[in-house]
């Protein structure tokens, strides 16, 4: 039984060695738009919010895995936020928030033919940011740098939450283009207790090249060594 199954392995980790998603290295220059969300204050704002126009620079880096499948880890810094109109029930003027973000999503990515869906994890950490009001009747305008930290009156340093989402690979003769449609569920309050939240739909266009070595080829052939080699001791040695 011990043989049959370490057969059985070696024969799954050929067929993954054989069949392996291409790995790319996607390179990504957007102006890419995101929103918040207000919490319990959301509703109300709705005929108030606007959603912020943002950089977006970084690379995705997707390694295959099998026919099927890839995990794809990726890199961004990205320009967050969003705009509330005047006489709005929060602030009661136009004002505008943004955050200058690292994000650090990794992605499980099942193809489908030149479609794809990914989902995964997404950590963040906040570079800096900035709140700009302007003025109104009763209300003066400015602009101030955000300060981070725990207390009341900063934001949050580090933000998580999940992405998912699905895209179109269009095949190049050199390279690959690849239109991505995802949403950002940001989990963490960055207003310590005042209720914003990162959530919001994006598209990016990202230019690929195709990666000169998989680097999970390495790691599935010394995989297979390693299963040969125990698949041709003999049956006496597995039961010691």
């Amino acid at each position: 039984m011990g043989n049959q199954f370490l057969v059985f392995m070696a024969m799954v980790l050929m067929a993954l060695g054989a069949t392996a998603q291409e790995t790319y290295l996607d390179v990504v220059i957007n102006y890419t738009p995101t929103s918040m969300d207000f919490g319990e204050n959301n509703k109300a704002l709705k005929d108030f919010k606007e959603g912020y126009w943002g950089l977006q620079v970084g690379a995705s880096f997707q390694m295959g895995v099998t026919d099927y499948f890839s995990v794809v880890p990726e890199l961004y810094f990205v320009m967050k936020g969003s705009r509330l109109e005047d006489n709005n029930p929060l602030t009661g003027q136009e004002t505008r928030f943004r955050f200058n973000t690292l994000d650090l999503p990794v992605m499980a990515r099942l193809h489908v033919c030149n479609v794809y869906l990914n989902a995964g994890p997404v950590v963040s950490y906040n570079l800096g940011g900035r709140v700009k009001t302007e003025a109104n009747g009763t209300l003066l305008g400015g602009k101030e740098k955000m300060d981070f930290g725990t207390e009341a009156d900063t934001y949050s340093r580090w933000d998580a939450g999940i992405q998912f989402g699905l895209g179109y690979e269009f095949q190049l003769k050199r390279s690959r283009l690849l239109l991505d449609l995802r949403y950002h569920y940001g989990m963490v309050d960055m207003g310590n207790g005042t209720d914003i939240y990162n959530r919001y739909f994006n598209m990016n266009v990202l230019l690929a090249k195709k990666w000169k070595k998989d680097p999970l080829a390495k790691a599935r052939q010394k995989d297979m060594a390693l299963w040969g080699e125990a698949d041709n001791r003999p049956f006496a040695a597995h039961n010691n």
